[in-house]
């Protein structure tokens, strides 16, 4: 093959060095153009940009045709007798990049002689599917704890939701359920029944209490309005006595046979008893009406003690719903990571044994194409390798659908 064929040619992203001098006879120096003496980059549209020179073509040309070409451009703009000596050297290539079944693909600076196998291991080697692993092990532990914190939740709900319905039921214990009993050696059961069986007993001791001093109030006020009624029975007779004897006074006032004073007396004494009467029977009925605040009072007490029953129970249903239906998914979640795990170590396996296939995608002057390659191919900067790894023929696809894992372990009810 020419040589000429193997020339570098520059591109977009190139980054070159120029250096240039001029000898002059007359003062027998070499003089430096230091304001082109820099590191330039070559533009997305192919050209450069230098002072004295304004724009030059640099794509698709070597660097000695470049460094010719700025001489020229130079002897021109300046009016000089002969072009200075330009050279022109690559400070940088322009990158080459590296996608496909890789540790870590991307942009990578391009060096000379670079090979396709040495550009695959600038960007980690091949991708074993190694790093899924300890994720496949952290989601199991997860996925574990999140059953075994469902199964909590779900203890103490089936607990809590048996207390409640005993209460409801007026029962003087607790009816756990057999999903329960069964499991009473379990330290989490038997703690979980524990701490209802108390609750039990402080909110039934509470109630009891409660219900006792408004009975024995109502029993009080009862005994207050039998003593009141018998006071008004004594008040009447009085009165009826004082009435009969005022009666027999004044007719003897009138006849003259006994004196007005007397009778005045007995009139006093007579509206004295009336109006304790009537003292009486305000009173009465205030304790009729303490009696039927009480009645009122015992009956709100029980409708508030059942209402917040029936809605505790309607809460803990739908908390049990919600946790069979997260237990369902949670368990079928772990069943599919431990199920997916063997088969990523499967396909590892298959993946370190099968070749990759490498190409190149390379741009040309007349677009681009992909190139089918080995390792010891050579790259050139602005090359895109990929690097693919054949699918095994089977995988996780045929594997068997992931179902039928119960949660043997949580006593869970849904139901309402």
């Amino acid at each position: 093959m020419p040589a000429k064929a193997a020339e570098y040619l520059l591109g977009p992203q190139d980054k070159v060095r120029l250096k240039v001098y001029e000898w002059r006879a007359s003062r027998d120096v070499f003089f430096e153009w230091t304001a082109l003496n820099d590191d330039f980059t070559v533009g997305a549209d192919g050209t450069l940009f230098l002072p004295f020179v304004g724009q030059i073509r640099a794509q698709g040309t070597a660097p000695g045709d470049l460094a010719r070409a700025i001489g020229s451009r130079l002897m021109q703009q300046m009016g000089l007798g002969r072009p200075p000596d330009v050279a022109v050297e690559i400070a940088q290539y322009r990158p080459f990049y590296v996608v496909g079944n890789v540790a870590q693909p991307g942009e990578f600076p391009y060096r000379p002689g670079l090979t396709v196998l040495q550009a695959m291991g600038v960007a980690g080697g091949l991708r074993t599917r190694d790093e899924d692993l300890p994720r496949l092990e952290r989601e199991v532990i997860a996925g574990q704890g999140d059953v075994d914190l469902l199964a909590q939740s779900s203890v103490s709900l089936l607990a809590r939701k048996a207390r409640l319905e005993s209460e409801q039921a007026g029962s003087d214990e607790i009816s756990f359920p057999p999903e329960l009993k069964e499991r009473a050696s379990n330290p989490t059961v038997a703690v979980a029944m524990e701490q209802e069986s108390k609750i039990f007993a402080v909110r039934r001791d509470a109630m009891t209490t409660q219900l006792r001093s408004l009975r024995e109030l109502k029993e009080f006020l009862e005994k207050e309005l039998d003593s009141l009624g018998q006071q008004l029975t004594f008040r009447d007779k009085q009165i009826d006595l004082i009435q009969k004897e005022l009666a027999g006074v004044s007719t003897l006032v009138q006849k003259g046979l006994a004196v007005a004073p007397r009778e005045l007396s007995l009139e006093g004494t007579l509206a004295q008893m009336q109006s304790d009467k009537l003292v009486a029977e305000t009173s009465l009925l205030r304790v009729r009406q303490e009696i039927s605040k009480t009645d009122i009072e015992i009956l709100n007490l029980g409708n508030q003690h059942a209402n917040e029953i029936a809605g505790a129970l309607r809460e803990t249903q739908q908390q049990l719903n919600e946790i069979t239906s997260k237990a369902d998914t949670a368990v079928q979640l772990l069943h599919d990571t431990e199920v997916t795990a063997p088969a990523l170590l499967a396909l590892r396996e298959r993946a370190q044994s099968a070749k990759p296939v490498f190409k190149i995608v390379r741009t040309t002057a007349g677009g681009s194409e992909e190139l089918a390659v080995e390792e010891t191919t050579p790259i050139e900067p602005g090359d895109t390798v990929k690097i693919e790894i054949p699918r095994p023929k089977s995988g996780l696809a045929a594997l068997p659908a992931a179902g039928g894992m119960q949660a043997e372990t949580l006593p869970i009810q849904g139901t309402n």
